[in-house]
């Protein structure tokens, strides 16, 4: 499923999209959807599912370090065919009207969205396919939309493990179904939940009320465990659920109980990140802490720990200094937390300075943190404040990704005069994966990074020899 783009080299980080789809020529198989739906509900056989998202996770070993490899590690950069995209809905990868975009990376998998025609045209379609981290083809949720009898522009709410949340096209409603990507079982989620997604092991749900949406939580066997009475739900660990209510955050159980009282101007989950669009490099499993923090009314932080204890601490931060990234991470049983520009630890004692700013780049990722001064010197800094690598040049550096979980990087150089000059992938050893001339190439983690080029994206591996 690969093709080897530069053979070996010597050594030198959906989201689900919804959109307004016109399946025209499929209007036949949607008006037969109600049908369809029922006779298909009707027909499937329900599957045990786990109905808490996650065994209680061994908080010693799931802070995930990426590893330093040996000086002079050679690897291959190769193309992931993404072919079967096209070739199993019955399109070409070099027919100009195919396109694949936005490709992401949900825990195991590989998710692109392709599009067919423009949004305007009567064969227009929007669709997503599902590929293991390898290039093999999972799952074409257009085929399985057009199964189940409605249009070709069948998506995803999200995946956790081999379950998925699909989003059938319906010119009335839309139809929502959990999916099992290994068992192919399907089950339908019942119309008065609605835009169910799932978070990382529950599907959370809305239901439109007089005061607004009110959001609540269905478990893997469907069954709601937590009510639509909350302003913002999501999971927080894989046992309690982030709750928002009255402008005020809380913690509650999968029983609706709550474990930390809705007194907090805000509360970050157990793997640290403030911002979701992190999720390509922070695995949830693997990156969850001992204790994140919540900040009261007067900006002070708080520690929570996984039963739900609070334990104050010395810090204060305003709720817009937590910016995008890793704000909590924890290491050998240490607690670090960002600051604006600065990380320290539980303590205060300041391991790195110049944090950069933006997506991506706050905070300690897979271990290491990215820091850059005014004189343009970036370090890549560990949880002990040690520099494992350094780099200042004549060139500027516009952009330099966290680390990812296979230990990779990537810096965009720039002239002086801000014209693009080169992209390099480099290893924790400072050996260089691969280098190019040409722009778009951005990091998607697990050792993936994508390319967009000829109006479409393409998705390539960096695999160790």
């Amino acid at each position: 499923m690969k093709k080897i783009i530069s053979g070996v080299l010597s050594a030198v980080m959906l989201t689900s999209v919804l959109c307004a789809c016109n399946d025209g020529g499929n209007q036949s198989n949607a008006s037969q959807s109600g049908d369809n739906a029922n006779s298909s509900q009707q027909a499937v056989t329900t599957e045990a599912a786990t109905t808490q998202p996650a065994t209680e996770p061994n908080y010693e070993d799931t802070n995930y370090v990426a590893p330093i490899p040996p000086k002079n590690q050679t690897y291959k950069f190769e193309e992931i065919s993404l072919e079967e995209a096209a070739t199993s809905s019955g399109y070409s990868m070099s027919d100009s009207a195919f396109r694949i975009t936005d490709p992401i990376v949900y825990g195991e998998y590989l998710v692109v969205r392709v599009t067919y025609s423009n949004i305007n045209s009567t064969d227009f379609c929007a669709y997503n396919v599902i590929f293991d981290l390898d290039g093999n083809m999972v799952a074409n949720i257009s085929n399985v939309s057009l199964n189940e009898g409605y249009g070709k522009s069948g998506q995803i709410q999200g995946i956790y493990g081999d379950y998925t949340v699909l989003r059938f096209p319906i010119h009335s409603e839309d139809k929502y179904a959990l999916y099992n990507l290994k068992t192919k079982e399907l089950k339908y989620i019942d119309s008065e939940y609605g835009s169910p997604k799932m978070d990382n092991g529950v599907i959370v749900f809305g239901k439109k009320e007089e005061t607004g949406y009110k959001y609540g939580a269905l478990d893997l066997d469907l069954n709601e465990i937590v009510p639509a009475e909350y302003d913002e739900l999501s999971l927080a660990s894989p046992t309690l659920l982030r709750a928002k209510k009255d402008e005020k955050y809380g913690l509650i159980d999968f029983n609706n109980k709550v474990v930390v009282d809705f007194n907090y101007k805000e509360i970050v989950r157990f793997n640290g990140v403030e911002d979701d669009s992190f999720s390509a490099f922070v695995d949830f499993e693997k990156n969850i802490n001992k204790y994140t923090l919540a900040l009261d009314e007067n900006n002070k932080i708080v520690l929570i720990d996984s039963q739900g204890e609070i334990s104050d601490s010395n810090f204060e931060i305003s709720e817009d200094k937590l910016g995008v990234g890793r704000v909590v991470s924890q290491y050998d049983n240490k607690t670090y937390i960002k600051n604006n520009e600065t990380v320290t630890d539980i303590d205060g004692n300041s391991i790195t300075d110049n944090v950069l700013k933006g997506n991506l780049n706050g905070g300690f990722v897979n271990g290491y943190c990215v820091a850059g001064d005014e004189d343009g010197v970036y370090n890549l800094v560990d949880s002990n404040g040690n520099v494992i690598y350094t780099k200042s040049s004549d060139e500027y550096i516009k952009y330099f990704s966290s680390v990812d979980q296979s230990g990779l990087f990537m810096v965009d150089y720039y002239s002086k005069a801000y014209s693009y000059v080169r992209t390099e992938i480099l290893d924790l050893a400072g050996n260089i994966v691969y280098t190019t001339q040409e722009k778009g190439l951005s990091s998607m983690g697990n050792g993936l990074f994508e390319k967009y080029e000829y109006k479409q994206y393409r998705v390539y591996k960096v695999t160790a020899e």
